[in-house]
């Protein structure tokens, strides 16, 4: 017996570590996690009172393995709740919590009264302790729970078997085998042995299920699916498959299109809709490379374009999306234009005049995309923020001084935002070492270069921008590298980018120093002409350091950013504190309310604010309100309220985000670091 206690514990420990490691955490339904969480520790219970020596030791361990008892069938209508789309609302979780709290506190008064066990005694079976008691009248609300339980999550799994269409039917399938097992098993070891706990057998099993059944869930989210592809796009209708080309759900753009969808069942292939069903027969199914399948369909008067995706998780196929783009217009003004020839200028000025704002759309995304690609990189190492975009302006400066015109201007600057994108792929360890690097950690940051051009070169019409980055660490004397090219070899753009970078390493602040004196920046520029520089390109930056007298250009600021937490709960402005204690560059005070906060700007500049909603005396929403009167300071919200339209509410007052309790250490840093240090475009 003591052999199977550990085991079953063990194993459920190993289920709920499978459950958070091994499968995405992003995606985790945290009833999942409690009820891991609970079943392991149940499981240590029962082990507990197996090894028990003493009748205390036995009821203590009795009172833990309770746990799962009193909780496990609750939270697995809750469960239940979440997977088939019921919501009976807050009052009806608290009920529930409520009345397991209860029961568990009668188990608690074990030892102190007759409320739950009468009698009980210490015996054994087979190796191991057990306890024999007699119950009392508080246990009948312990069968409420056991057997109510079960009543109500059979009643939901056999409603929305009948009634639910948008829930995956092998997922109810294999809730009631969960079930039935649970039932089964629990009768049988009654049988053969009311002595025999089956119950820690039982919650290993549960847990297998739960695995499955958590795995499965993550192909029936049809928003998430949407969003990896493209943000909500409501004028697109999109509509996912498993891989076996099963209906799994759809969009409500999708649904306007397409009717019938209503009547479909998740799991299983669609039928009724011909212009569908043609669609799936006529996707190459030997579609090996992966590649966009584009068809057209027409509904009624309206004609579609169909794109067809594959949907990958873990480097497989786990589905397809179906992306519905209307083009009726398209078809529309082709047939216009068959009939109007008079009118074909006027139609395609328009066309060519929308063309030009979707070309400038595109342009605007294309750079934004390279700015936030160049965040990325220098996100490695906070310390150097806005290197790459201080390295692209010196550059376009260099341009701009040698005679290039302005599309030339715009791609040297492009170049240098992207510049070290190769540092992706640099561990952090090596790229903000304090000290000496060794020599097998310069040969790795010399990958740097050649990372960034194969990242860079698949980037249509802009190989400037690729061979930039991958020769700006190169020598005009021969002595650099990738490749060690010499002088003109070496293409303009990265000449140019040479200077600039090393420019910008010795004019800005870093963790271990100051930025260097003007003298010392023009000595160096002065020994590199010829050797590390193109001669004519440092003699012009040369006459950039002359011009600049009162050194300008030195990148001065304080690499401290000073926060202002503010909460009324002290223990909540100590965590942020904690949280933020082995980050040097932020500097944190804190206030416990919203006038000490106004009353505090007054005599001191914050980079940062950090306020709570809901405090005595001024709230924070009147508090923001004060602060955007006077004041052009970045303020994150926190609050434990999780609603959408409040996350509205906040933007609207003037908040630039907001984090929800409990705080998340690593989401803290983050969203300080991003708003600090944004760069606007």
């Amino acid at each position: 017996m003591i052999e199977y206690y550990i085991i079953t514990t063990v194993l459920a420990i190993v289920n709920l570590f499978a459950l958070i490691v091994v499968v995405d955490n992003k995606k985790i339904n945290y009833y999942f996690i409690l009820l891991m969480l609970i079943m392991a520790i149940s499981n240590a219970g029962y082990l507990a009172v197996g090894l028990s020596e003493t009748v205390q030791e036995a009821v203590l361990a009795t009172k833990v393995s309770y746990i799962g008892g009193c909780f496990t069938s609750p939270l697995m209508i809750l469960l239940i709740c979440s997977i088939c789309k019921y919501d009976f609302g807050k009052w009806f979780r608290i009920g529930i919590y409520a009345y397991c709290l209860i029961v568990y506190f009668m188990v608690l008064t074990i030892g102190y009264n007759d409320l739950y066990y009468t009698e009980y005694h210490l015996d054994s079976l087979w190796d191991s302790t057990i306890l024999v008691n007699e119950y009392g009248i508080g246990h009948s609300m312990f069968y409420l729970i056991l057997y109510g339980a079960i009543i109500v999550q059979m009643v939901m799994l056999i409603h929305s078997t009948i009634k639910k269409r948008s829930v995956s039917r092998k997922n109810l399938f294999l809730l009631f085998g969960l079930e039935v097992m649970n039932v089964s098993l629990f009768f049988i070891g009654r049988l053969i042995n009311a002595d025999f706990e089956v119950m820690p057998a039982l919650y290993v099993f549960n847990g297998w299920f739960f695995l499955v059944i958590h795995y499965r869930l993550r192909c029936y989210n049809i928003e998430e699916s949407v969003a990896e592809v493209l943000q909500k796009n409501q004028n697109n209708g999109y509509i996912m498959f498993d891989e076996a080309f099963n209906y799994v759900g759809c969009n409500k753009t999708a649904e306007s299109v397409f009717t019938q969808l209503e009547k479909c069942y998740i799991d299983y292939p669609i039928k009724g809709i011909s212009e569908l069903e043609d669609v799936i027969k006529a996707y190459p199914k030997d579609n090996k490379d992966n590649k966009e399948y584009i068809t057209t369909v027409t509904v009624g008067d309206r004609h579609f374009e169909c794109r067809f995706n594959r949907r990958f998780y873990n480097d497989k196929v786990y589905g397809y999306m179906l992306e519905l783009v209307e083009d009726t217009y398209k078809w529309k003004h082709i047939n216009y234009l068959s009939d109007n020839n008079t009118e074909l200028e006027q139609t395609v000025r328009a066309q060519n005049a929308e063309l030009i704002k979707k070309q400038e759309a595109i342009e605007k995304i294309f750079v934004q995309t390279v700015t936030a690609l160049s965040e990325a990189v220098d996100a490695k190492d906070r310390y150097t923020s806005g290197h790459s975009k201080r390295v692209a302006e010196y550059a376009r400066m260099l341009a701009k001084r040698m005679g290039m015109s302005e599309e030339e201007q715009e791609e040297i600057y492009r170049a240098g935002l992207l510049h070290d994108i190769g540092k992706i792929r640099i561990p952090v360890e090596i790229i903000n070492k304090a000290g000496k690097l060794t020599d097998e950690e310069y040969n790795i940051i010399k990958i740097h270069p050649v990372t960034g051009y194969n990242i860079l070169r698949g980037i249509a019409g802009n190989n400037l921008i690729a061979l930039a980055a991958k020769y700006h660490h190169e020598r005009y004397d021969g002595r650099g590298y990738p490749n060690g090219l010499v002088g003109e070899t070496i293409p303009l753009a990265a000449r140019i980018l040479a200077v600039a970078d090393t420019y910008d390493a010795m004019t800005s602040n870093r963790s271990y120093r100051k930025a260097l004196p003007q003298d010392v920046v023009r000595a160096e520029i002065e020994k590199g002409k010829g050797t590390q520089f193109d001669p004519d390109i440092a003699e012009i930056m040369l006459h950039v350091i002359d011009e600049d007298k009162d050194y300008t250009m030195c990148q001065g600021e304080e690499l401290t950013r000073k926060i202002l937490t503010v909460d009324d709960e002290p223990i909540n402005n100590k965590i942020l504190a904690h949280i933020m204690k082995d980050e040097p560059m932020y500097e944190l005070k804190s206030v416990d309310s919203g006038e000490a906060e106004l009353e505090l700007l007054k005599n001191e500049v914050f980079d940062l604010i950090m306020l709570d909603v809901n405090m005595h005396g001024m709230s924070g929403l009147e508090t923001l309100q004060h602060i955007r009167e006077k004041y052009d300071i970045p303020v994150v919200i926190m609050t434990a309220d999780k609603n959408l339209d409040t996350a509205s509410e906040f933007a609207a007052l003037g908040c630039d985000d907001f984090i929800t309790k409990p705080f998340l250490p690593l989401l803290i840093k983050e969203v300080v670091h991003n708003t600090t240090e944004r760069i606007e475009i």
